[in-house]
């Protein structure tokens, strides 16, 4: 059986790439990088 300490990391890190889910898969599919028209305004 895995020690306390394995199974409070194992948990620590599942929850950790639980969080943000939405956040992230919309990172993914749309992109995190702003366009420039909207950085810098249209010309």
């Amino acid at each position: 059986m895995a020690s306390p300490t394995k199974q409070t990391e194992l948990i620590r890190e599942r929850k950790r790439s639980n969080q943000g889910k939405k956040r992230k898969a919309k990172d993914r599919n749309e992109g995190s990088t702003k366009s420039a028209a909207e950085l810098f305004g249209d010309k």
